[in-house]
């Protein structure tokens, strides 16, 4: 019945006296068989992968499928898994003024299409939960980077955006490549001694501006 149709591309491409990977449903049915599912195989052998995913820092690099509010959805081979907006890497991340949620909806379907790199962050069979990270790759390749730099350096960058709680900066000015550039956070406390209403009174996108790092934490760059 509906076992057989759903392995149906798999079916095909067997023969008698192949050997398939079979999960059993039933250990009995009225015919007096034991019944099989070839389906729901081959999903317990990709929850099982996503496990190992895991523990080895498997990076993956799958295309988004759609997009809701709250993130990205992605395909993991026959699994549906979910790219939240917090774990995406700051050139992905959609800094929307005011936090508006039409906008970050309008902004992430934008990426529908796309492929990101991403590592399985978590995941829970029973409740068919899949979660991916952009960032902890990102995280990872920024590293080495990083370390290059240390509080209390001075640093010259290019503004890259601008939100109500301050702007980011991406320096230095001049890298080997795109992704030898870092990016921080200039607080809205941070930008000048007198009073600011919005970053934007102060500063614009694509200005060049000099800052000085007061914080590193992880990958986040203050």
């Amino acid at each position: 019945g509906k076992e057989y149709l759903s392995a149906r591309d798999v079916l095909k491409k067997v023969a008698m006296g192949d050997t398939v990977s079979a999960k059993v449903v039933r250990i009995e049915n009225k015919e007096g068989y034991i019944e099989l599912s070839l389906k729901e195989a081959r999903q317990a052998m990709i929850w099982g992968d996503a496990e190992k995913a895991i523990a080895g820092g498997t990076v993956f690099d799958l295309q988004v499928k759609d997009a809701n509010k709250g993130g990205l959805i992605i395909k993991l081979e026959h699994l549906q898994g979910f790219l939240p907006v917090s774990q995406l890497a700051p050139e992905h991340y959609p800094r929307v003024s005011g936090g508006a949620k039409a906008r970050i909806l309008e902004k992430l379907k934008e990426y529908v299409g796309l492929k990101f790199k991403v590592k399985v962050l978590d995941i829970n069979e029973a409740e068919g939960k899949l979660i991916v990270s952009e960032k902890a790759v990102w995280e990872e390749e920024q590293q080495s980077i990083i370390a290059q730099y240390k509080m209390g350096d001075t640093v010259e960058g290019r503004v890259t955006a601008i939100a109500d709680f301050g702007v980011f900066v991406k320096f230095p000015l001049q890298a080997a490549d795109e992704s030898s550039y870092l990016e921080g956070l200039v607080h809205i406390s941070e930008i000048a001694w007198q009073r600011i209403d919005h970053p934007k009174d102060f500063v614009k996108v694509d200005e060049v501006s000099k800052a000085q790092i007061i914080g590193i934490e992880g990958s986040k760059i203050f």
